[in-house]
């Protein structure tokens, strides 16, 4: 006779246990957590180093880019990532540079084989570049040749970007 009213009361509890359950995701879906993706300082950190290379990957073949017959616009690519003493000299040489490659004929494209992340804090990172290059110029008499670099950028952050400061070939 108690056994319908017991089977009953069970069913509303269970009833209303899994209604506050179903409450409990929705205001989870909607406000999210503290552990959602890109909050964690581990995926904030991630994102910052992915910045930072990008940067580094974006910059490096900017600098390694040569083409005699277009060199204002790749000039100008280089400049866009930079800024301080390496900005400075770069712009001081583009003179000579722009001669040199016009009178050289040169060409050179590059490519990246590493980049690695040394010492990095929330506006400046050290970077190293495992780079190489397909150089073609009047002294290789118009043929391709391999070229391997290896350099460190020194970076910096400023107003949300990641820019070169300075630039240095490294062996």
């Amino acid at each position: 006779m108690w056994a319908p009213v017991i089977a009953f009361a069970m069913v509303g509890v269970l009833a209303l246990i899994l209604a506050g359950l179903c409450a409990w995701l929705v205001l989870f879906a909607v406000q999210g957590s503290a552990a959602a993706p890109g909050r964690t300082p581990t995926e904030q950190k991630a994102a910052a180093y992915a910045d930072i290379t990008r940067a580094a990957k974006a910059e490096t073949l900017a600098f390694l880019a040569v083409d005699y017959t277009n060199m204002d616009e790749l000039t100008k690519r280089v400049l866009s990532g930079a800024t301080g003493t390496f900005k400075t000299q770069y712009s001081t040489s583009l003179k000579a540079l722009k001669s040199a490659a016009t009178s050289q004929k040169s060409v050179s494209k590059g490519s990246i084989d590493q980049v690695g992340l040394s010492e990095v804090d929330s506006d400046s990172a050290t970077v190293f570049v495992a780079a190489a290059s397909k150089v073609k110029n009047t002294g290789t008499k118009g043929k391709f040749q391999d070229r391997s670099w290896r350099i460190k950028l020194t970076m910096s952050k400023q107003g949300g970007d990641w820019l070169v400061s300075q630039l240095e070939f490294v062996s």
